[in-house]
Formats: C-alpha cells, sequence, structure tokens
C-alpha cells in the first residue's frame, strides 16, 4: 500500500507568501472544486499566541494562492478570496483561527439582474458579462444568433448555466477568467490514473439502470415563427466521448417494453435548432448519470471537477474513464487524501483494451504501476515519523514541542489529535533529529 506522505505547502497572502513559521501553524487545509457552485478553500491554523489574529495577517477580501508540492514541484491548487473568517477558543484545545475563501465565481452569484440582450449569441453574452465584472476569459465560440433574450430577475451566475445547459456548456472561474466552454467531458487531453491497491484507496461505483431515458421531447412556442416548435433526441444521439459499452443502448436492449421519455413543455424558443440542441443536451445530460460513484485517491493535486480520471483494477465493468464532477483535497500533519465523486454514462472496458490506443511512447498500466512505485519511494526520501510515547495521551495534548532537525534549524508545533499518529518531519539532510516537549 502506498503510505500517505505530507505535502509541501505555500501560501501567498496578496502576493506575499506566508513565512515557514507561519505555515508550520497549518493544522488542516482544505480546497474543494465543484461544476455546481464556486470552487473553495479553508485553512486552519494554530493561533494560541494570538498573533496570527493580532498581525491581521488575513483579513477579509485578501487574496489567498495556495500550492501544494513534493520534490517534483509545486502545483497551483486554488486562487480565491477570504470571505469568513472563524474563531475557536476552547480551554480543551489550543486556539484556532480558520480563514474561508471562494472563487471569484461567487461575484456572479451576489446580484440579480432583469436586462435584455438583442441579436447576439450565448458566447456573446458570456463575453459581456465577464467585461461587466472585470475579468478575462476563455469562451467557445456559439453559433446561434438569437434575436431576443432576456435576464429575467436572476444572477449572471444562474442565467449564464441556464444558457450553458441548453447547449451542453459548463461555467467556471478560474483564477480571474471566466470560462464558458462544451463541457469537458469530450476533452481528449491525458487524464489522471488511479490504480487500485496503489493510488486509488476506495471506490464505490454504482450503475443505476432506472436514472436511464430512451427519449427526451421538447416543446416551445417561437415568437418570431408564430409556431410551435418540436424537438426528440433518442438513445443514440449521446455524445460518446468515454470509451465503453453505451448504458442507454444496453438498457433498451434489456428492457425492450420499457420507454422512459422526459417531456418539456413551454419553453421560449426561437428556431428549430435551438429545440434540437436543447433536446439532445438534456439526453446527454441525464445519461451520463448511468454509472456514479464516489472514490478516494492518495493526494493527486489533478484530480479536479470538470476533468476525467482513468480508474483501473477493479473490474471489467467499473474499469476506465469518468468525469469527475467534484473534488476535494485535504492535507494536513497526517497526509494528503483526494476525494472525488464522478459519473459517466458507459459501462467499463478491460484493463487491455484501455492500453490498445496509446501512443507508442505511452505507459502501459504495468509501467504505470511502477512508475508510481518509484514516485512513491522518492516521496518517502528523506521523511521521518516521530511517535510520541505517552501513558496517558491528555498529559501532553496541547503543549508544544520542537524538532531540532540535522542542519541545526528547529520545527515547532502544538501536540493534537492528528499526533497520535506520529509527526512526520522532513529532515533534509542525514543526520539525527532530536524531539522535545517543552515545559508547560
Amino acid at each position: 500500500m502506498v503510505e500517505r506522505l505530507v505535502p509541501d505547502v505555500r501560501i501567498s497572502i496578496d502576493g506575499n507568501r506566508l513565512e515557514d513559521a507561519l505555515i508550520h501553524k497549518l493544522i488542516r487545509g482544505k480546497v474543494t472544486y465543484n461544476l455546481e457552485k464556486s470552487d473553495s478553500f479553508s485553512l486552519t491554523f494554530n493561533d494560541s499566541e494570538m498573533k496570527i489574529q493580532n498581525q491581521n495577517i488575513f483579513d477579509i477580501g485578501k487574496t489567498v494562492i495556495i500550492e501544494l508540492g513534493y520534490e517534483s514541484g509545486f502545483v497551483k491548487m486554488l486562487e480565491g478570496e477570504i470571505v469568513k473568517i472563524h474563531f475557536n477558543y476552547s480551554s480543551a484545545s489550543p486556539i484556532t483561527i480558520t480563514i474561508v475563501g471562494l472563487d471569484k465565481m461567487f461575484r456572479l452569484n451576489r446580484t440579480k439582474n432583469s436586462r435584455s440582450f438583442k441579436n447576439i449569441k450565448d458566447s456573446d453574452i458570456a463575453i459581456e458579462i465577464a467585461q461587466d465584472l472585470g475579468l478575462d476569459f476563455d469562451i467557445d465560440p456559439t453559433n446561434q444568433q438569437f434575436d431576443y433574450i432576456f435576464q429575467n430577475n436572476q444572477s449572471d451566475l444562474n442565467f449564464l448555466k441556464e444558457r450553458a445547459n441548453r447547449i451542453d456548456f459548463e461555467v467556471e472561474v478560474e483564477e480571474n477568467k471566466l470560462i464558458f466552454k462544451k463541457a469537458r467531458h469530450e476533452d481528449k487531453e491525458e487524464s489522471v490514473e488511479l490504480i487500485w491497491d496503489r493510488n486509488l484507496m476506495e471506490f464505490t461505483p454504482t450503475v443505476d439502470a432506472t436514472k436511464i431515458v430512451s427519449e427526451v421531447e421538447v416543446r416551445g412556442w417561437s415568437a418570431t415563427q408564430k409556431d410551435f416548435i418540436q424537438s426528440i433526441a433518442t438513445t443514440g444521439d449521446e455524445k460518446k466521448s468515454i470509451k465503453g459499452e453505451i448504458g442507454a443502448e444496453k438498457t433498451k436492449s434489456k428492457f425492450k417494453n420499457l420507454n422512459s421519455k422526459i417531456l418539456k413543455v413551454d419553453i421560449p424558443l426561437q428556431t428549430q435548432t435551438e429545440a434540437d440542441n436543447l433536446a439532445k443536451s438534456r439526453l446527454n445530460q441525464l445519461n451520463m448519470e448511468y454509472i456514479t460513484g464516489y472514490g478516494l485517491a492518495v493526494g493527486e493535486p489533478k484530480i479536479r471537477a470538470g476533468k476525467l480520471i482513468k480508474i483501473m483494477g477493479i473490474g471489467d465493468i467499473s474499469n476506465g474513464e469518468y468525469y469527475v464532477i467534484s473534488a476535494e483535497h485535504i492535507f494536513s500533519t497526517r497526509g494528503y487524501k483526494s476525494y472525488f465523486s464522478v459519473k459517466r454514462g458507459v459501462e467499463g472496458v478491460k484493463s487491455s483494451d484501455l492500453n490498445k490506443d496509446r501512443p507508442r511512447n505511452s505507459k502501459t498500466v504495468a509501467d504505470t504501476e511502477n512508475k508510481a512505485q518509484e514516485k512513491d519511494k522518492k516521496d518517502r526520501k528523506g521523511w521521518t515519523r516521530i511517535n510520541i510515547d505517552a501513558d496517558d495521551w491528555n498529559d501532553v495534548k496541547g503543549r508544544k514541542y520542537e524538532i531540532t532537525l540535522p542542519d541545526g534549524s528547529i520545527r515547532s508545533g502544538i501536540i493534537d489529535e492528528s499526533a497520535k499518529d506520529g509527526i512526520e518531519v522532513n529532515n533534509i539532510t542525514r543526520g539525527n533529529v532530536k524531539f522535545r516537549i517543552l515545559d508547560e
């Protein structure tokens, strides 16, 4: 099994990097990605001497950048703005301060607007909203131009998501950039590989045929054409971007007399093309729920909402690529773990088939396993775990400790619950590491 190790953490506040002394006071960090709402972070620090809060290091509105890394380098996890600060004072545990932040998507949800757009495309609307909010943008162009679109007492975020759902697009904000693009389960970029009993610790997929629909019908009145418009999307119209047997087709063949149909009526429509796109988009979204699952992996920064991951070594039905809909990265003195939820519209394929379409210079499953083992050995190098020997844990809980490294540098902290499994430090150079609990 892979041992969970503590990554190095870099945190910047308004462009200024936190000193190591403050980083060492970090008890727990969390970064969360979600397709449906703002990405977020929370950072909990030991503030027993109340220096952090008294020096006003963290304040509402400040910009925070969080990076994680091992020897191979750092990965930027999130850039967000502090929106909440929580203090915890307790006689039974150290004083802590927790800062909570959101990416700039939350700005799109603060105000409800009522306005009209004329002779415009959805992509042009996204550009206009980005410019209004002072955001950069990365937007896929859309083809259809509408005579008139009304934003009816909606936040910019809900309005953009409503437009995006009609054409199977997604809305996100990355750093200072608004993203309005085709759903990224169509991406062809290389996916993160998770191998059971290597870097994949838990996975619970569920195959559910009751969520599958065979037909989506859209009906609406066109004010421009003065007539009703109708469109029907049926099994086979789905976009197959993930390898495997399409769940909707299998369900249809197994339940021959079962016709599951979704009817959407009274929808404002302007053209037949708009109705066709809406029907196909809704069919694709519903049938992507054929297999859903939750998992836990050894900390992997590349697991993010809107990306693909490839899971292997768990059986033919569940093997293969999945679309990540949310991810949560938790790091502390006890290690680094990545939780995720996924979905897809197909059944899996054999591990051998997953490698058939790989380029000649890409790695096989076995190569990936070996690479993971080699990386784990490299990441362990130089790390020391210090176990605390105490007859009664309550005698040492909450007390300060110092660790003297071979190079003479000193690490300090507070003994909390996470220290029951030992305190991990990177001793950098060979030699003795000295640990002592300070007098009260």
